[in-house]
């Protein structure tokens, strides 16, 4: 059986950016329900444990019933093991007294929650992660979906630590080495699709570089991280202020200035009735707990507005640089004066449109019809089919048909005829017919280009432009 070699390292960065923030979230809830004495990396064990089990038990030919009992009963005996060597290593295997400490906990849960229901609750969610990873093909949309909801929940427990003041000293390494994983895998993603420049005819230059931007980074970030220090924050603070201070000054300077009104003899106040309270007057005050349970809300709603608005904006950034790189493959890159600014400003005013509309429901203005995602493959394709040509001296002409464009390029490189044909075929399908290619067409449509951007034209030496 041959080993999808990118599809494991998408199983291996998945896999970490879900270990990053169940080990912080884990990490947390160690310190305020066990006093930190759960081992987190041995909970976590779990993961690679059920992804490994769950790949094995899907060679089985049995019922989807018997697999899922056979996992779960896999879980369960893990669940005990685990409870017997963290929490009662002391005891005898025989002796019965940590076989019951699971259901003595659930029975006093009311009262208390037991490092026991902790064991419990994580290596279920772990079991149930390692069991849907095995069963699940990884590509672009699902990489940057866990990096969406990984990157959520890493807020949210960064936020929770902060709350209760407990000290998380892996916080640093744990994000670094989730946005790591979440960076490689996405970028890896993306080269799967067959239309990232990760898959063009420079793989290991472009693999290299990627390595290179990702450690430089993560590099970066921590040294940003070690400078902006809560000491650096409060003297930018106590700076603000001061300017603040400084305007005030300056304000009231300016008003001195202008000359004070005479005072005026104000008419004498009428003496206000005293009325006794009655007796079964009591004035309520809102307990402290109330208190403290509506800003807890209060902040956890906030909070997630600007995860929402995080997220929107993660998905439109994710969105155009799918586009954005996907007509690079196989293409000879040349530096442009002035071209990363213009892509910026192109974003920066994408996002503004965004988030004007977020605001705007109701206004009058016509959307624009976007393409489907199948027709855009296909003209995807066959653009970056005309740029190759064109970049070997053999540009298509303004006055040539799709048909005998294909001619020329047919007599040129005989031994692609048939692939040329394929993309010229769906081309002309879908950009002036009403089809539209099912996923096997797309598929070997990917292929087919893939083995063209195999091959060079010679350049003639003419001058050439884009069909």
């Amino acid at each position: 059986m041959k080993v999808d070699r990118r599809q494991v390292i998408l199983y291996i960065t998945t896999m970490g950016m879900e270990g990053c923030w169940l080990y912080a979230s884990l990490a947390m809830l160690n310190k305020q329900v066990a006093g930190g004495r759960l081992s987190i990396l041995g909970i976590l064990l779990f993961y690679p444990l059920a992804f490994a089990f769950n790949k094995l038990v899907r060679w089985l030919r049995w019922p989807k019933v018997c697999l899922h009992s056979l996992s779960w009963l896999a879980w369960a005996v893990g669940m005990l093991l685990m409870v017997k060597i963290q929490l009662f290593s002391d005891l005898q295997w025989l002796n019965p007294s940590w076989l019951l400490a699971i259901p003595q906990a659930i029975g006093q849960i009311i009262y208390t929650f037991k490092p026991e229901l902790l064991i419990l609750a994580s290596t279920a969610i772990i079991w149930w992660l390692g069991r849907r990873l095995a069963y699940l093909r990884i590509n672009f949309a699902a990489s940057v979906s866990e990096f969406q909801f990984g990157l959520a929940i890493l807020l949210l427990t960064f936020w929770v630590t902060s709350l209760l003041r407990l000290d998380l000293t892996e916080s640093v390494p744990t994000a670094l080495a989730f946005f790591f994983f979440a960076l490689l895998g996405t970028s890896i993603a993306h080269a799967q699709e067959g239309t990232s420049w990760l898959s063009g005819l420079y793989q290991g230059h472009w693999s290299g570089l990627l390595l290179v931007s990702i450690s430089l980074v993560l590099i970066l970030g921590l040294l940003i991280g070690s400078v902006v220090t809560p000491d650096l924050l409060q003297l930018v603070l106590a700076a603000l202020k001061w300017v603040w201070g400084l305007i005030l000054k300056v304000i009231a300077f300016i008003a001195s200035l202008f000359p004070e009104p005479e005072p005026g003899e104000l008419p004498p106040a009428m003496p206000m009735p005293q009325m006794e309270p009655a007796e079964e007057f009591k004035l309520w005050t809102m307990p402290e707990s109330v208190r403290s349970g509506l800003r807890l809300g209060l902040g956890m709603l906030w909070l997630g507005i600007s995860l929402l608005a995080l997220w929107r904006i993660s998905s439109q950034i994710y969105e155009w640089l799918s586009r954005r790189l996907a007509s690079m493959a196989g293409a000879e890159i040349e530096p442009l004066q002035g071209a990363f600014r213009a892509d910026l400003l192109s974003l920066l005013k994408r996002i503004i449109l965004k988030l004007l509309r977020l605001g705007l429901p109701f206004r009058l203005a016509r959307k624009s019809k976007s393409l489907l995602p199948e027709v855009a493959t296909v003209r995807q394709i066959y653009r970056q089919l005309l740029r190759w040509a064109a970049t070997g001296g053999y540009p298509r002409h303004v006055s040539q048909t799709p048909y005998e464009y294909l001619y020329t390029l047919a007599d040129l490189l005989p031994e692609a005829r048939g692939d040329l044909d394929f993309i010229t075929q769906q081309y002309v399908s879908t950009r002036y017919g009403t089809s539209l290619p099912t996923e096997d067409a797309l598929h070997q449509l990917r292929q087919s280009w893939h083995e063209i951007s195999q091959n060079r034209l010679n350049r003639p030496g003419s001058e050439y432009s884009h069909g």
